[in-house]
């Protein structure tokens, strides 16, 4: 996935999920982002947020079937 392709997803999801750490040891949950990219490709994205506040992205991939709900769900707040 290319960084215009996550950006997109990212900023026109318009409802992210939170996933707790995982193991529960890892300090940081983890932000899913399920959405479209400009050309209607269906994709997951999975970031972190650093300490300063920006995103670090950890995962990209065309979207699994599993997610499918999750993107209905947000498919209502998007821009």
């Amino acid at each position: 996935m290319s960084r215009i392709q996550v950006r997109h997803v990212i900023e026109h999801s318009g409802l992210y999920f939170v996933r707790p750490a995982d193991p529960p040891s890892r300090p940081d949950e983890a932000l899913l982002f399920v959405g479209d990219d400009a050309d209607g490709t269906k994709l997951e994205v999975v970031g972190v947020e650093l300490a300063d506040g920006r995103l670090r992205v950890v995962h990209a991939m065309p979207m699994r079937e599993g997610y499918e709900p999750l993107y209905k769900e947000a498919q209502k707040w998007r821009q």
